[in-house]
């Protein structure tokens, strides 16, 4: 992975010549506390979605499309931050992104419909892009080595206490407040966030290795990227995994509730079960990634999440299901899925160290817009069945199996490549080669 934030090449965040940041572990805490935001903002409402869907006269899947809207904000807004973050630099594009994130929050809190409630979560999720590209990105400007794998791996266990956090805030506030309340609490979140971002977050892309903004040198980056099969091989794998895990924690709420009979408080405890295995996942996987390889890790990883959602499948279609099985088959599945996740993200950046911000933002694109299609899988046949849930994650693993599969293939063949744990050659000046 290339490192491009090095003693006495920084920038500060006007663009000016100063000391650059290493990945300590104050800073990777911060960028910990950053990858947050998306989970919070996303999944904060998802205690109250059947109040919502019966409070505003709609279905599971009319609620449910808030959350594709997000999504699909997030998706195409990490186009813009990515390549915008490599041309003015990581942190000014953060903190813009973050004003909008919490302009818009309020927006969404304040809809007096659930029509304008989803046309605000777009602009929110547009917002929220930001977290994730950014993060991904100051890791691999300021990473070395082993470092940056192990990172991914911390980052994607972080991961889960956003839901933990949304999932706990949201519960209380629904029973304190309803659920209007729960809203209100995303703009309290955002503004937290730009807080953080202005007072903690330093800047990591130097002034002389930032590309100029023009659209051709934009398109051209993302051409670059997805003229590599081996890039997009291993950002479709994160991608349909993503998306498995989306199918899941969309539809988590009424099957707890509706399917297996829980309370609100039931339905936190099996979330709060899934939230601890991806942190447990991502945590697990920093020694096994630096041991066996992320190739070898992936590849183990999902095999258990097939494995462990095929099981789930079997049980549902056969009236089998019960709150002991359930939870102990989500717990090892999404801990495999955060495994998954974070070796797809270290050789999917590994390929874009020449455009890290751009990347990053590809993938993200790419991981959202497909989570955007799969989140309102597990209602389309109603509240009291799971099986759309279930067939959902499996298909979603099975073909990111079928990405992974893809993208070894050409990575085989294209020995050329720089691999995701090596700095490719340096040029005179401080460059990359090409």
């Amino acid at each position: 992975m290339r490192t491009t934030g090095r003693p006495g090449d920084g920038a500060d965040g006007d663009g000016h010549d100063g000391p650059a940041p290493r990945l300590t572990p104050g800073l990777l805490a911060v960028l910990c506390l950053l990858m947050t935001v998306n989970p919070v903002v996303a999944n904060m409402y998802l205690p109250a979605l059947a109040i919502m869907a019966d409070d505003l006269g709609t279905s599971i899947v009319g609620i449910q499309l808030a959350l594709t809207a997000f999504f699909a904000g997030v998706a195409v807004g990490q186009l813009v931050v990515g390549a915008l973050s490599d041309s003015l630099g990581r942190r000014r594009v953060l903190v813009i992104s973050f004003v909008v994130l919490t302009v818009a929050s309020a927006c969404v809190a304040a809809a007096p419909s659930l029509d304008a409630m989803i046309l605000g979560r777009v602009p929110q999720g547009m917002g929220a892009a930001a977290s994730v590209v950014i993060v991904r990105a100051i890791v691999s400007d300021v990473g070395v080595g082993a470092q940056v794998s192990r990172a991914y791996s911390i980052l994607i266990g972080t991961l889960a206490v956003g839901p933990l956090l949304a999932s706990l805030s949201g519960t209380v506030l629904l029973q304190v407040a309803g659920w209007r309340a729960i809203l209100v609490g995303t703009v309290v979140a955002a503004a937290g966030y730009l807080v953080l971002a202005l007072v903690a977050v330093p800047e990591s892309l130097p002034a002389a290795r930032r590309a100029p903004f023009r659209l051709g040198s934009m398109l051209g980056a993302y051409g670059r990227l997805l003229r590599d099969p081996v890039y997009v091989g291993f950002a479709l794998t994160m991608a349909f995994v993503f998306a498995g895990l989306t199918v899941y924690v969309n539809a988590t709420s009424f099957v707890a509730q509706d399917v297996l009979g829980l309370s609100p408080w039931g339905f936190w405890l099996i979330f709060t079960a899934y939230g601890l295995s991806v942190f447990a996942g991502g945590w697990a996987n920093a020694p096994l990634s630096a041991r066996y390889g992320p190739r070898n890790t992936l590849l183990i990883d999902l095999a258990i999440a097939i494995t462990t959602a095929a099981a789930l499948l079997v049980i549902v279609a056969t009236g089998s299901l019960s709150v002991a099985t359930y939870a102990i088959l989500i717990v090892v599945n999404c801990a495999a899925v955060a495994g998954v996740m974070a070796n797809a993200t270290t050789l999917t950046l590994g390929r874009a160290w020449f455009a890290a911000g751009s990347g990053g933002a590809l993938m993200g694109c790419v991981q959202f817009g497909l989570g955007a299609l799969a989140a309102p899988l597990g209602g389309v046949a109603g509240p009291q069945t799971a099986l759309p849930m279930t067939l959902g994650m499996l298909g979603c693993f099975l073909l990111s199996l079928a990405a992974t599969l893809f993208g070894r293939f050409f990575e085989r063949r294209s020995p050329g490549g720089f691999p995701a744990d090596e700095n490719p050659p340096a040029l005179p000046g401080g460059g990359a080669a090409p």
